[in-house]
């Protein structure tokens, strides 16, 4: 994960509910609201390197970029977002 400057790698959790999307790792959470996502995109380095999702948002002292890189199955993390209607 990204946000910010703040990089983690090991640990790392993606929460998603309907109103609330949660990344944390090493003790630190931050959380976009409904209100304030934009979007999200694909995210890599030279196309095949850190493959992640990039999360837009407008919310009030997280900083940007927040990128969550997960292990596998990005496309189906992406369907889920769909699903819970984050997209």
């Amino acid at each position: 994960m990204r946000v910010g400057w703040y990089t983690a790698q090991l640990f790392v959790k993606l929460t998603v509910t309907k109103t609330v999307l949660t990344i944390s790792s090493g003790g630190r959470s931050y959380r976009i609201g409904r209100e304030n996502f934009k979007g999200y995109q694909d995210t890599s380095v030279l196309g095949i390197f850190k493959r992640g999702i990039r999360f837009h948002h407008s919310q009030p002292n997280l900083a940007n970029p927040v990128v969550f890189y997960p292990s596998v199955g990005r496309e189906s993390l992406k369907q889920d977002l769909i699903k819970l209607g984050w997209s």
